[in-house]
C-alpha cells in the first residue's frame, strides 16, 4: 500500500464525498468551471431565443477580482488556461505555480464554494487564514457571506484580522460543559 501524503489525500477524498483540501489549484478544475459558463450561456440562448448568459463574462470577472491585477484565460480548445498580469503595456504570461498560495488557497475557497453550489450547508474549516495576506484575513468572513449566503460557516482561527472583522452578532462562543459529579448528601 501507498503510504505517501498525496496517495492517502487521495484516497481520503475518494472515501469521504464532499472532502475538498485547498493545498494545490488544479487546472483540470478550472477547465471544467469554464466549460460549465460556457455551458450554461449556451442553454440560455437556446432557451431565450438566442440571448445567451452573462455566466462566461461573470467567471471570468470573478477570476480577475480574485487574482487582483491577473486573469485567467481558458486556451481556445479548452486543453488548459493562461495567466496573464492585467497590464496594458505588458502581455505577461504566468505559470500557476507564479502565483502566491495566498491567491491560489483563496481562488480554490471561491471555486469549492460558489461553483459547486454548496448552499444551505455547515461549512467547517480550520485554519482558513494560513497564506492569506492580512488584508485577505479580514476580507475572507465578508466574502464567504457574499459567496453563498445561506452557508453556516464555522472557523477556527489564530487570526487577529479575521477575528477583528467579525461582530458580536457574527461570533457564538461555546463554553466547555463538563459533567458535574452529582454529590450524594
Amino acid at each position: 500500500a501507498d503510504t505517501n501524503y498525496h496517495s492517502q489525500l487521495k484516497q481520503a477524498k475518494l472515501s469521504m464525498t464532499g472532502l475538498f483540501t485547498y493545498d494545490f489549484l488544479s487546472v483540470d478544475i478550472l477547465i471544467k468551471y469554464f466549460k460549465m459558463a460556457r455551458d450554461r450561456d449556451f442553454k440560455q440562448a437556446i432557451h431565450t431565443a438566442g440571448e445567451y448568459g452573462n455566466h462566461y463574462k461573470n467567471l471570468l470577472s470573478d477570476f480577475k477580482s480574485m487574482l487582483l491585477n491577473k486573469v485567467v484565460l481558458p486556451n481556445e480548445d479548452f486543453s488548459g488556461v493562461t495567466f496573464k498580469l492585467d497590464d496594458s503595456d505588458k502581455n505577461q504570461e504566468l505559470y500557476p505555480e507564479d502565483l502566491s498560495h495566498g491567491e491560489l488557497k483563496r481562488l480554490s475557497i471561491y471555486m469549492w464554494i460558489k461553483y459547486r453550489n454548496i448552499e444551505n450547508a455547515i461549512v467547517l474549516m480550520d485554519e482558513i487564514e494560513i497564506a492569506f495576506h492580512p488584508d485577505w484575513q479580514y476580507q475572507i468572513v465578508q466574502e464567504l457571506k457574499e459567496w453563498s449566503p445561506s452557508n453556516q460557516y464555522i472557523l477556527a482561527t489564530h487570526s487577529y484580522p479575521l477575528c477583528e472583522a467579525l461582530t458580536p452578532a457574527h461570533v457564538k462562543e461555546i463554553e466547555p460543559k463538563l459533567l458535574k459529579q452529582e454529590t450524594l448528601d
